[in-house]
């Protein structure tokens, strides 16, 4: 495994990274996503728990393509994040990095509707869009 997977690995989770065991539960997963990319940008680790244990997800291709499927289909204007496929330990993670946009994003009613704003940015949302 190279250095920096390793570094990677041993940070905490924080507003810039986030562990995930699998694909189970999209809207904490899409929240994070979105939340990164409207703040600061950060990594989501699929297939590790959040004691760092490696597990691994059962076919890395077919579950990289489910994961980009559900970013499409939840998250607008449109958000293409850097997904990347690493084996440590003959199991195989995926890490998908989102990097900071400049226009907000937010998740679609398919899943939530979410609003996570950018450090000093006002946004008028009606009542309705809050109670959501």
């Amino acid at each position: 495994m190279n250095r920096f997977y390793q570094q990677l690995l041993k940070q905490p989770e924080g507003k810039t990274l986030e562990f995930k065991q699998d694909l189970s539960s999209p809207k904490p997963m899409m929240k994070a996503i979105v939340a990164f990319a409207n703040t600061a940008g950060g990594r989501l680790i699929i297939g590790l728990s959040d004691d760092r244990k490696i597990l691994g997800v059962d076919d890395p291709l077919s579950q990289e393509e489910r994961l980009c499927s559900m970013i499409a289909d939840s998250i607008a204007p449109r958000l293409v994040p850097n997904i990347e496929m690493v084996t440590i330990k003959n199991k195989t993670i995926l890490i998908a990095e989102v990097f900071l946009r400049r226009v907000l994003l937010f998740c679609s009613e398919k899943i939530e509707t979410v609003i996570s704003l950018m450090y000093g940015c006002s946004v008028v949302a009606s009542s309705e869009m809050i109670n959501q």
